[in-house]
């Protein structure tokens, strides 16, 4: 078939016009990935990618059009004769008009510059709006930049209020919104232990709800400069939700709506309405876009969430039974749940569950905000594994990311103590105290390194800045019997811990946490039978609140006071035996098996071999990374084992790697004194005993009770032995002293020593 001239120009108009609307879609394309780049990189709005979309739209037809003119000869101009009968066709002068004006209008020329002029246009108009937006001015004006909120700011989230009498979901909706805000870098969402602290200043219930007056009353006693009040209210078988950004004096800053279909959208509008908020209050566009959805770092299951909420709500009432249940109600809906399972691993009374929580919340880290991811990872390094670098650079990466951030500071703190960095510890924790010090945890942290410095006149500043901030804190009692005890006042230290008990006599917690100081604070001065009647007390509440590895544990450590005290081998290892057959092993969850206490205990009582099968079960039963976490443990239980085996200088090596994985300055000291002092070097063991007794450690009393006295004890001996009298007087008198109103049967200690003194003040 041959083709025609004009089926071959047609051909040729027919593949450029193709050639040209693939050019233009390529070029396209490639424009909106530019636009969307710089949306994602720099932070411009939403609309400009929409808008973008809409103005090649628009150029497509411009183009298409432009491409068939321009590929039509244009007429020739022919002069007009005056004699219609020979004149051209007043069609086809019509035609040739049109052609020719098409020609002048769709040219590439005025094509491309009018794509050019349209996006320029766009252009301008995002610069504008950018301009307007940080620097305050009009409708788009952020509040930071307008000076309303500061960034850094803390803002108070009211419960979400429901015309539908939904108050689950009304809880689970203001949940969801705190954690999507959390996100923030440049406001802070005030934590509900925080508010609960202010209600109770305020002499309002923190159990009670916040309401929108009573958080704008909340701000403005802290100095706060707004708040966030939202709504969730059903529409046919939806919910519409909307919230306010709201100034201290009761002025609207802003205010946002979305509307959900049904309940499987919910999330996803909170969602939505978190951003316009921190979009609105001056948030980089670029960290809103990099934040993951809501119901990937919560959950997508609403009832999922309003277990959560529940569970919250829960623990800030001072339930933490229940607070427990409902997390665990909530991981059963939702077995991804990963702040669930963080939350469960902070709280549960299970040691075992405690790290399994903490280990899967680690697992489904990616289901976290970014601050809780970092929080997660930190928490999992440091309490299950032990990897003490990967827990510092897991705080360090989030304050990075978020300087203002209390507990990371805290956290990486803790990590500092552990390496005895006291001084440095000191540092973060004043940091994160001056955040926010109504968090009685950071009071405590400070006044602990205080003392580990040797500084008690600074810590008991610190202990009246404490009860200034948090008058009637119940740790304000329990740190200033620490402290008195610190200095061997003991019986100061037992008035506090009696009031404390007294002011808590409804808790069966703080029961549980009284009955062992009042135990060491008796033992310490000799009186182990009264002692000796707390531990059992301590069995008692442990096994009242279901607490069977406490109250085995407990059992074990009353053992030993046999052993030091009475020297009854025999009956404490009967009574140990009992205790193992009430309480057996593999009753208990793996993590809750005190292997390691067991193996010290009958190795102290002189059966080694035993103590080593404990040693085995134990790396036969327990996880590889739980056992990584509690090095500490075992070196002092292998230490212990050496030392009933005379092997001197083994015991002696188990015990220093024992003292390098742990905070505590003294608790290593006394049994390397006491394997020095068996093993004949007397020079080393006087070393040891003086370091125990002289270096500053805020629960010292904690070892102090079975050790101070003996220590003393030993020090007179061999003081005397090297014939250094004064200091063997001393040390003789102050064990004296410490037991003077000691146990009858113990009595006879007290006045050996004292004969020593008689004779050695004669020689004197």
């Amino acid at each position: 078939m041959v083709m025609t001239p004009q089926g071959m120009m047609a051909a040729i108009r027919s593949a450029r016009l193709l050639r040209i609307v693939l050019v233009y879609f390529g070029a396209s394309f490639a424009a909106l990935e530019a636009v969307d780049l710089l949306s994602d990189r720099i932070g411009l709005p939403d609309w400009l990618f929409p808008s973008a979309v809409a103005l090649l739209i628009i150029g497509f037809p411009i183009i298409l059009a432009t491409a068939l003119v321009q590929a039509t000869p244009a007429a020739p101009v022919e002069p007009r004769r005056a004699d219609p009968a020979g004149g051209p066709e007043p069609q086809a002068a019509a035609a040739a008009e049109v052609t020719d004006s098409a020609w002048r209008w769709f040219t590439w020329r005025k094509a491309i510059m009018g794509g050019v002029v349209a996006f320029a246009l766009l252009g301008v108009t995002v610069t504008g709006y950018m301009v307007m937006r940080v620097t305050g001015i009009g409708p788009v004006g952020s509040l930071v930049a307008k000076g309303a909120i500061e960034a850094g700011d803390r803002i108070i989230l009211a419960d979400f209020q429901s015309e539908t009498g939904d108050t689950l979901l009304a809880a689970a909706a203001t949940e969801a919104f705190r954690i999507d805000l959390s996100q923030s870098p440049v406001v802070r969402i005030a934590e509900p232990q925080y508010v609960g602290r202010v209600l109770q200043r305020m002499g309002r219930d923190p159990s009670g709800g916040l309401d929108p007056d009573l958080a704008r009353e909340a701000a403005v006693r802290e100095g706060l400069k707004a708040t966030i009040e939202g709504e969730i209210n059903s529409a046919g078988r939806g919910f519409v939700l909307s919230t306010r950004v709201v100034a201290a004096d009761g002025t609207t800053l802003a205010a946002f709506r979305e509307s959900a279909g049904d309940s499987t959208e919910v999330i996803d509008a909170i969602d939505d309405l978190s951003k316009d908020v921190r979009e609105r209050i001056g948030e980089s566009l670029k960290t809103i876009r990099a934040s993951e959805p809501l119901a990937q770092v919560t959950t997508g299951s609403l009832e999922a969430l309003r277990k959560y909420s529940q569970g919250l709500r829960a623990i800030d009432a001072g339930d933490q039974e229940r607070g427990v249940t409902l997390f665990e109600e909530a991981i059963e809906l939702d077995t991804t749940f990963a702040m669930a399972y963080r939350k469960l691993g902070l709280r549960a009374l299970n040691a075992s569950r405690r790290v399994e929580a903490l280990t899967k919340a680690y697992e489904y880290r990616d289901r976290l905000t970014e601050r809780e991811r970092y929080l997660a990872m930190g928490t999992y390094y440091g309490n299950v594994t032990d990897d003490r670098p990967a827990a510092i650079n897991a705080y360090r990466s989030l304050l990075e990311i978020y300087p203002h951030e209390s507990t990371a500071l805290n956290n990486l703190a803790v990590e500092y103590t552990s390496m005895r960095d006291f001084a440095g510890a000191e540092e973060l924790y004043r940091r994160a105290n001056e955040i926010d010090p109504s968090v009685p945890t950071f009071w405590r942290n400070i006044i602990n390194v205080q003392v580990a410095q040797g500084e008690l006149d600074e810590a008991d500043s610190t202990l009246a800045r404490f009860s200034e901030a948090l008058p009637g804190h119940p740790d304000i009692l329990d740190h200033s019997a620490l402290l008195a005890s610190t200095r061997g006042e003991y019986e100061a230290a037992e008035a506090y811990v009696l009031e404390l008990r007294e002011a808590q006599r409804g808790s069966m917690l703080w029961q549980l946490n009284t009955a062992w100081p009042l135990a060491t604070l008796s033992i310490v001065r000799g009186k182990v039978a009264d002692g000796e009647r707390r531990v059992t007390e301590v069995i008692s509440v442990a096994e009242q609140v279901g607490i069977e590895g406490i109250a085995l544990g407990v059992t074990i450590g009353r053992g030993f006071l046999g052993l030091w005290f009475r020297g009854d081998t025999v009956g404490t290892v009967r009574a140990v035996d009992e205790a193992l057959e009430a309480y057996p092993l593999n009753s208990l969850a793996t993590a809750d098996r005190p292997y390691l206490d067991l193996a010290a205990f009958y190795a102290s009582a002189g059966q080694p071999e035993r103590a080593r099968e404990f040693i085995a079960e134990y790396e036969r039963e327990v996880d590889p990374e739980v056992r990584r976490g509690n090095r500490a443990g075992l070196y002092s239980a292998l230490g212990d084992i050496a030392l009933a085996e005379k092997r001197y200088d083994a015991a002696i090596a188990e015990y220093r790697r024992w003292d390098k994985e742990i905070a505590c300055a003294i608790c290593a000291s006394q049994s390397i004194a006491l394997a020095f002092d068996q093993a004949g070097q007397s020079d080393s063991a006087l070393v040891r005993y003086e370091h125990y007794l002289t270096t500053p450690w805020l629960s010292r009393v904690y070892n102090d009770f079975f050790f101070r006295a003996f220590a003393f004890e030993r020090l007179g001996a061999l003081y005397e032995e090297r014939g250094d009298t004064q200091n063997a007087l001393y040390n003789y008198g102050k064990f004296v002293e410490l037991w003077d109103e000691a146990d009858p049967d113990l009595q006879p200690r007290v006045e050996a020593a004292r004969r020593a003194i008689g004779a050695l003040s004669t020689d004197r």
